[in-house]
């Protein structure tokens, strides 16, 4: 990718926003596009995308017939987060002496999104079977499934948060409904392999390399269960992976 110039991360004017890996298919080539802005989000992008962009060069090059290079996007999640920390021996070359702060924040942030991303769920749900809600309702939700799953938020001296505008930042509720879900879930498999590979990295590669190599042949069930993580749709599986993560949050503040 870097002798074929297949990335453009670098911000300048009139470049349009965000970021996304998509693939060439003529050339069997993933290309990722993004906007660096100087911090550590550059880099969980970067890793984000660097997942999806293995997945597809691994299906482009292993899977017939081309119809099935495709996979759900629940799957295609797993691909990229799991590959952030995956990518974790390697971000010293990008903090230095704060690696240890990237990884703290990352896989703190990485635990605190999945009730953020549940409540982005439930809120659609809700918007999409009462149409008739008014603008006020649909901020007054936003705030008690706010103060239902992120209690910890403060948003005194925020007008604009107060209010219960927050939901309108999430771009996903109005381009692409009910994605966010998927995110969730993938989330949680991305920490199981964490998990994973905090015991046996050479193992837990192994697993994610085979869950990605079959791409869309198998559904998002089916690869989490042969890959032997737990799954998201049950309960208990969840509680397992966040007391890891708690584990090792604590455990670094010694």
């Amino acid at each position: 990718m870097v002798v074929n110039e297949l990335f453009d991360v670098t911000t300048r004017q009139g470049k349009m926003m965000g970021g996304y890996c998509i693939s060439v298919p003529i050339y069997k080539a993933p290309y990722i596009f993004a906007n660096f802005n100087g911090t550590a989000g550059d880099i969980d992008v970067l890793t984000h995308e660097a997942g999806h962009a293995y997945a597809d060069y691994i299906a482009q090059r292993n899977v017939y017939p081309s119809a099935l290079w495709e996979y759900s996007s629940e799957t295609a999640e797993i691909h990229s987060m799991a590959m952030e920390f995956f990518a974790w021996p390697w971000m010293e070359g990008f903090f230095g002496e704060d690696t240890k702060k990237y990884h703290l924040t990352h896989l703190a942030d990485a635990l605190a999104f999945l009730p953020y991303g549940v409540a982005i769920d439930e809120y659609q749900h809700h918007i999409y079977e009462n149409p008739q809600m008014t603008p006020t309702d649909r901020n007054e939700l936003w705030l008690s499934l706010e103060a239902k799953y992120c209690p910890w938020v403060n948003l005194d001296g925020a007008p604009f948060y107060e209010e219960g505008h927050r939901w309108q930042a999430q771009m996903h509720i109005f381009s692409v409904p009910f994605y966010y879900i998927d995110y969730a879930l993938a989330q949680i498999v991305a920490l199981a392999f964490w998990a994973e590979d905090q015991k046996d990295h050479a193992l837990a590669w192994e697993k994610y390399r085979r869950l990605v190599s079959f791409a869309g042949t198998k559904t998002f069930v089916e690869l989490v269960e042969d890959a032997g993580l737990a799954t998201p749709f049950v309960s208990e599986n969840l509680k397992i992976v966040a007391d890891a993560v708690v584990v090792w949050l604590d455990g670094q503040k010694r």
